[in-house]
């Protein structure tokens, strides 16, 4: 196996400063649920702190799903939208907290500004070439400077005292080699490589301060990134020196280099940071820490709102609730809603229990001509005060009367494009109406509509399957409730770590770590096997899988009951082409159960071996085997079962059935052993597929 570098601590990446902007831009799309993975791709392609955010959580969830021909495109879409929105705050908050100078400032919007120059002078070149991955040329570009950035995020006022220069370059590599012990090249060296894509990325970092005559034969994206490098040191002006290099790496004419250089100093030039006063840089940026806080608040807020919703399992009670919320976050004097009957294309009123029974007899067609209709078939907010002498019908008088307000604001409830229902709001005045139209009050018209469909959907599906409809449902509702508390304990990680330090207890906070992307590991398996197949990993190394299992339970399994691991693998023992998550799992629960099973002072025998069956197939045996008292005969006989149990107390006897259907789904075979005299032994065998 290739010697993997060491990686950026989880802690040097949080520090990691992103663009002000961007991390605004990227709180709305999560907040708003609308975007799609294309929408965030175009945000984050401009930040290249975050870029490597998304790709270290991307790497250590959802490594097999990462494309390195499209890094940042496949990290998005294997990750979900709760991880990205949590980065985000994560990066929001760095930002509020910290206090920069103008100084500062100017320096980081140099860097932010030399990343986007490298990324859209690397995406017009390999364009130029024919280049078949331009986005892995765009990520490497945009890439260019993380190193320094990384470094400078660590301790702004000493890297600008310090070394002051925000351009990759030697000089700069000297200076913070003797002041921090490492320089920007290694860094970004470590961070890329930590990720092990099969791409020449880190390599087109790492060599850029090579002399150009050594670039000549090298891999095309290296030669991308050091002509993109050349161009950030004259991005405003095309000298003699980018011709040079330009033809020197692509033999690109000057008439070519001319018109590529025009192309990208097109996007990148508005972006300059070098105009303007420092003390306005500094009130921009503080108006943003700003506009940071009020839409971290918001989310915060959304959250208790769908919390709310999501406990309200009738539709009295959902509406109750969904008008209180109302209620609370507007100046409306009343809210009534309004359910929509497709197949009579009618309005009925739905009352909340404390509201009047009246509300019970406002029906009316959606082809009426009312307010409300006309707002609902319209998919627009409209409201009463829109125009002078607006003739009401009346439908709208008795709305208006029991709306409580001098007139009405009518919202429609959408979901993916279907109408629900809608509501009208008791308002006074015009500019009360106004106030429906801000992103907050857009939220909350969303997360009603996605709760009212989840409402609707439940109601009228569950009766027609049962619990055939709930099983079906069961992963990906189980993935998405698992995210949410896994993405709240990433985000303490860090701040545990800080406790941690000078504790001696330094290696529980990796533990955690490895333990959290297990369990992302084990929801992708399950997602994939519910949706599509998968075929076997790449080829896995079952010794080195076996071991660093056996080393994510030592702390908590084997140290504090004092039991003995033996091993006794196959040094020879050939790589498989198998699905490693699904073995990893297996190996966890056995080597759980066996630990479970025995006193202290038990031990454990683990052994491999590669053999030839008698129809000619070779097959690698893993056994696990203990000490302990045995399983009982009668338990034996249906141990992988989803109801046998060997350990009594709250445990329900899952694990070995979950073992079962893994083993199935690797096309394995599993056996067990037992007896009070000799202890318990597991046998699984695996197929090696020889292509």
């Amino acid at each position: 196996m290739p010697a993997v570098r060491p990686q950026i601590s989880e802690r040097e990446m949080g520090h990691l400063i992103p663009v002000p902007h961007v991390a605004v831009q990227l709180l709305w799309a999560c907040q708003g649920d609308i975007f799609s993975p294309q929408d965030l791709h175009k945000i984050i392609l401009q930040d290249s702190a975050f870029c490597a955010k998304i790709l270290n959580a991307a790497v250590k969830s959802c490594p097999e799903r990462i494309d390195p021909a499209a890094p940042l495109s496949s990290a998005l879409k294997g990750l979900s939208l709760s991880v990205i929105q949590s980065l985000a705050i994560q990066s929001a908050k760095r930002l509020v907290e910290t206090r920069f100078t103008a100084a500062q400032i100017q320096f980081m919007r140099e860097l932010w500004f030399y990343s986007q120059v490298g990324s859209i002078t690397a995406g017009f070149l390999a364009e130029a070439i024919s280049y078949p991955d331009p986005e892995e040329a765009q990520v490497a570009g945009l890439l260019l400077n993380v190193g320094m950035l990384t470094l400078f995020s660590k301790n702004p006022k000493q890297y600008l005292n310090e070394i002051g220069s925000s351009l990759v370059c030697k000089e700069v590599r000297e200076r913070e080699r003797t002041i921090f012990a490492s320089d920007h090249l290694q860094v970004a060296d470590a961070l890329i490589s930590g990720w092990q894509f099969e791409s020449f990325m880190a390599d087109a970092i790492s060599f850029l301060d090579l002399d150009i005559d050594q670039c000549r034969e090298s891999s095309p994206l290296i030669r991308i990134v050091r002509l993109s490098l050349e161009i950030c040191k004259s991005p405003f002006a095309l000298n003699d020196e980018i011709l040079s290099v330009a033809g020197k790496l692509f033999a690109f004419t000057k008439v070519d280099t001319e018109y590529i250089f025009k192309l990208a100093q097109g996007q990148y030039r508005s972006l300059s940071p070098f105009s303007g006063n420092q003390k306005v840089f500094l009130k921009e940026f503080n108006q943003v820490q700003k506009r940071l806080t009020a839409v971290v608040f918001s989310i915060a807020d959304q959250e208790a709102i769908r919390s709310q919703l999501a406990n309200s399992d009738r539709i009295e009670a959902f509406v109750g609730t969904a008008r209180h919320l109302y209620l609370q976050n507007s100046a409306a004097q009343d809210a009534v809603f309004f359910a929509v009957d497709p197949q009579n294309s009618r309005l009925s009123g739905l009352p909340a229990s404390e509201q009047t029974r009246l509300v019970t007899e406002l029906t009316t067609p959606l082809s009426a001509g009312s307010l409300l209709a006309e707002a609902l078939l319209d998919g627009k907010t409209r409201h009463s005060f829109e125009r002078e002498n607006m003739v009401f019908s009346a439908f709208d008088r008795q709305l208006i009367r029991l709306c409580k307000g001098r007139g009405i604001v009518c919202i429609p409830l959408l979901e993916k494009g279907e109408l629900l229902g809608g509501i009208a709001l008791g308002i006074e005045n015009a500019s009360e109406a106004q106030s429906f139209t801000t992103p907050q009050m857009q939220l909350l018209n969303g997360s009603i509509a996605k709760a009212l469909a989840a409402l609707t959907t439940a109601q009228t599906e569950l009766p027609k399957a049962e619990f055939a409809c709930a099983e079906a449902d069961l992963i990906p509702k189980l993935v998405h409730e698992v995210s949410n508390p896994l993405t709240i304990i990433n985000n303490y990680i860090s701040v545990v770590g800080t406790l941690l330090e000078g504790s001696g207890n330094g290696e529980i906070l990796p533990a955690i770590e490895n333990e959290i992307k297990r369990i992302g590991e084990i929801l992708n398996y399950y997602t994939e096997l519910k949706d599509t197949p998968q075929p076997p990993d790449a080829e896995i190394a079952l010794n080195e899988l076996i071991l660093s299992v056996v080393e994510s339970l030592r702390l908590t399994f084997f140290t504090p009951k004092e039991i003995e691991i033996q091993t006794d693998f196959d040094p020879s023992l050939r790589c498989v082409k198998t699905k490693s998550v699904a073995v990893k799992q297996i190996m966890v629960n056995l080597l759980k159960n066996a630990a479970e099973a025995l006193d202290k002072g038990g031990r454990i025998s683990l052994t491999t071996r590669e053999q030839r069956r008698s129809d000619g197939r070779h097959t690698v045996d893993i056994g696990v085997r203990d000490n302990g008292p045995g399983i009982d005969k009668q338990i034996q006989q249906r141990l992988f079962s989803p109801v046998s149990s060997t350990k009594g107390g709250k445990h329900v006897g899952l694990g070995l059935n979950i073992v079962k259907g893994m083993v199935d789904d690797i096309g394995a075979k599993i056996s067990c052993h037992s007896s009070a005299e000799f202890g318990t032994s597991f046998n699984l065998v695996i197929p090696i597929i020889d292509e």
